[in-house]
């Protein structure tokens, strides 16, 4: 009967139980989502905040490395200047009423500052360059002229440049790094240009100044000028230092910045290609900016371990939550599966698997409903009477009734052209047939071919004249228009019986219990009436095989 139950499955009007079922599956799917969404934006929160607060972290400590470089630098830088100061008051004002020997006047004017570590020569240049005093000059060596140096021409030109700090210079001092020169100008009575006090200061004092930090894998800590040019940088490398970077393409980009007193920005160096954070403050009354950079791999390693655990935590939880879906959709199935054919257990007769009485009274209704909406729309019903199946049953017993109904139900459903169509058992030996957008004309060509198709089984009943079992085939077609309930079973009532006649199988015949159905349905639900258009078969001539 798999014909008659696809029948009673498409004929059904959904399952409200297996709707509930699929509705809830729907909304898990949401509610799981949902619930992901929120855990991936709870720790994409989290995670934003912890890198936030692991930058503002490193910016801190960057500058509070820079503030304490710089201070160490200023402080020194104001000692070498008032040292500069009190070698160019001392050779301007000798001691008076005694005369010194050399090394009398070198302790007057140097005393212990050329002795100092990383300073590599303190000197008095006079007007043009020549050189008046120094620390280091011997008897007998040639007095060499700096008269062109920058260091020299820069107070020579100008009265407020104060101290002048020089670019790094490879000097034959003695020295391992090259030096930096110091130089104040000396101011005559009247004021004009007297010459300068130089000072040459070892850059090994910034790499010993630096090399003392810790900054950890691959951190720098760097002194440039403002223009650019390089003066040291820890870890050392001997190629940056004097380096001119004011045209490369970083320090273009960070020269606005540079504006300010202090700052930080991320930057990848020229010289190594490591993306770091770069901190700057620059040094009061020098060129001098002292930077310190972190590099943002080192940052962020335990920022990143945090993102990888979050990631594999979210991965695993997505994980969990595809097999809990996968089982519980599993589950939903199974349930909307047993469901479903709960529903079809309630909607299909047990014993012919087409639609029972309950399923049958919805579908009519329904179809009904549509009509009145859709005064273009029709529908035919078919009422079906197996010939003499008392008899039959009398003859053979009640199982082989069984299954003489179970052939006729197959013979029907397997007949119906459309899924719209439904057939359903009424009662004993009795089935309807709602036929959905069909005249009264297709109804009596579709009672015909189901007439045909039980014929046709040949099964056999000794009882019945045409010693087959048939059946007869009342049609019923909606009135035009609607009267009145007491309209509608006066017209119901004017549609006579048909009487039977031994040895034909009609379409018409046995519609006396479908009239009397129908009026009792007429008054009951107030629906249209049926027009009845009875017709005949012809029987078949010869007797069939027998059936086995």
């Amino acid at each position: 009967m798999e014909g008659g139950f696809a029948l009673c499955v498409n004929c059904a009007w959904g399952f409200a139980g297996g709707t509930k079922i699929e509705q809830l599956k729907k909304y898990l799917v949401v509610v799981l989502g949902i619930a992901m969404l929120m855990v991936v934006a709870m720790c994409a929160s989290t995670l934003y905040q912890s890198y936030r607060q692991t930058r503002l972290s490193a910016v801190a400590n960057a500058g509070n490395v820079t503030l304490i470089s710089q201070r160490a630098i200023s402080r020194n830088l104001e000692v070498l200047s008032l040292a500069l100061d009190t070698l160019a008051y001392r050779y301007q004002h000798p001691i008076s009423g005694r005369r010194l020997d050399d090394a009398q006047r070198y302790a007057y004017l140097f005393g212990s500052a050329a002795s100092v570590s990383h300073i590599s020569v303190m000197a008095v240049l006079g007007p043009k360059g020549e050189v008046l005093a120094s620390s280091r000059r011997r008897a007998g060596e040639p007095a060499p002229n700096y008269g062109d140096r920058a260091y020299f021409t820069a107070h020579r030109d100008s009265a407020n440049v104060g101290l002048y700090v020089s670019r790094p210079i490879q000097a034959n001092l003695g020295n391992e790094l090259r030096v930096v020169v110091l130089s104040k100008r000396l101011f005559n009575d009247d004021g004009s240009f007297g010459g300068i006090v130089v000072m040459a200061l070892d850059l090994a004092y910034f790499r010993e100044l630096f090399e003392g930090l810790s900054l950890g894998a691959n951190g720098v800590i760097s002194l440039y000028s403002d223009d650019g040019v390089a003066y040291m940088r820890v870890p050392y490398r001997e190629d940056v230092i004097g380096r001119d970077l004011s045209g490369s393409a970083n320090f273009q980009r960070i020269q606005n910045a540079l504006q300010h007193e202090e700052g930080s920005f991320f930057a990848r160096a020229n010289s190594d290609g490591v993306e770091r954070l770069y901190t700057f403050r620059r040094i009061p009354d020098s060129p001098l900016i002292v930077f310190v950079g972190y590099a943002q791999e080192a940052i962020f390693k335990s920022w990143r371990k945090t993102l990888y655990a979050v990631i594999l935590s979210l991965f695993i939880f997505a994980l969990l939550s595809a097999y809990l879906l996968s089982h519980v959709r599993q589950e939903l199935r199974r349930r909307v599966a047993i469901e479903k054919r709960l529903e079809e257990l309630a909607l299909t007769d047990g014993l012919t698997g087409l639609l029972n009485r309950r399923a049958l009274d919805e579908a009519l209704q329904a179809t009904w409903e549509r009509c009145r909406r859709n005064l273009n729309s029709t529908f035919s019903v078919l009422f079906i009477d197996v010939d003499y199946f008392k008899l039959y049953n009398d003859s053979y017993g009640h199982k082989l009734g069984d299954e003489v109904l179970r052939e006729v139900a197959q013979a029907i459903a397997e007949n119906l052209p459309r899924n719209t169509d439904c057939a359903g058992r009424y009662g004993g030996e009795e089935f309807v047939v709602l036929l959905e957008l069909t005249d009264e004309q297709g109804a009596h060509l579709m009672a015909q071919r189901l007439c045909d198709a039980v014929y046709s089984r040949l099964i056999v009943h000794a009882t019945s004249p045409l010693r087959v079992v048939t059946i007869s085939v009342g049609v019923a077609h909606p009135a035009a228009r609607t009267p009145s309930p007491r309209g509608r079973r006066a017209q119901c009532g004017r549609c006579g019986p048909v009487p039977r006649q031994a040895g034909w199988a009609q379409c018409g015949a046995g519609q006396r219990r479908a009239l009397k159905l129908q009026q009792r349905d007429a008054a009951k639900n107030e629906r249209a009436p049926f027009s009845w258009r009875p017709s005949f078969i012809p029987a078949r001539q010869g007797l069939p095989r027998r059936y086995t």
